[in-house]
């Protein structure tokens, strides 16, 4: 095996991929400092506002368990510069196990196995990257374009306009749900345990009346079914790492 490694944790590598996570970094300074104006022309006041970045920062955090683990997984085989650049800004955890996975068993292995060489290492960098170009035209050039669509298809209407939104959003998630209800194993596992548990919390919240935990619903729902992944595989062998 020849080593590639030199070269994804090289110091060009790392230039490379600071500099996109500091145009990030400065556009989240920004986004902030925008949403901070609207929020006081609207009449929002500044403890709303902190309630509502607050939310927002510590649903954000158990997610980032996650990512944290699928970057443990990559960084043996891929370096440390491009995959925190990957999870840290532009994909996702599941894309970039999956996208670096198939790449590997196009090249006759099974998943990220200390096989991986410098014409696999390059290619799963291209693999990742380009796979989520099409996103990010479609953004930059025909969001205008989706705006009137929505418009016309909504008819000016915003009942409609809220049904179609929530129906988009249902069926997205229910994509995302499909995968690991067929695939079972770990996945499913944490379908379940996630489901079970904001049930629980939702019910705490209504019956309870425990509205502190709006906050942290989302964040303790996966982070219950992060757990029950790992009791389900430590005690009774359900499901594993197939990457």
């Amino acid at each position: 095996m020849d080593n590639y490694l030199d070269i994804a944790n090289s110091l060009g590598m790392w230039v490379a991929c600071s500099a996109i996570i500091v145009v990030v970094l400065v556009q989240v300074v920004r986004l902030t400092m925008i949403s901070f104006r609207a929020g006081e022309k609207i009449g929002m006041s500044k403890q709303d506002m902190i309630k509502a970045f607050r939310t927002g920062f510590t649903t954000s955090l158990v997610p980032a368990i996650a990512i944290l683990l699928g970057l443990a997984i990559l960084i043996p085989r891929l370096g440390l510069a491009f995959p925190w650049m990957r999870l840290s800004v532009i994909g996702s955890v599941s894309y970039e196990l999956i996208a670096a996975g198939i790449t590997a068993g196009e090249f006759g292995l099974e998943g990220l196995t200390s096989d991986v060489n410098s014409i696999i290492f390059t290619t799963i960098v291209w693999t990742m990257s380009l796979g989520v170009v099409i996103g990010l035209f479609v953004v930059a050039f025909f969001t205008p374009s989706i705006e009137r669509l929505k418009n016309k298809v909504a008819g000016g209407d915003e009942s409609w306009m809220q049904i179609m939104t929530a129906s988009a959003f249902f069926g997205a998630v229910s994509y995302m749900v499909a995968q690991p209800i067929v695939k079972g194993g770990s996945p499913l596992v944490a379908l379940v345990a996630g489901f079970l548990a904001m049930t629980l919390i939702g019910a705490i919240i209504t019956l309870g009346r425990q509205g502190w935990l709006k906050e942290w619903a989302l964040a303790l729902a996966i982070l219950l079914g992060m757990i029950s992944t790992g009791v389900a595989f430590h005690y009774f062998g359900i499901g594993g790492l197939d990457v």
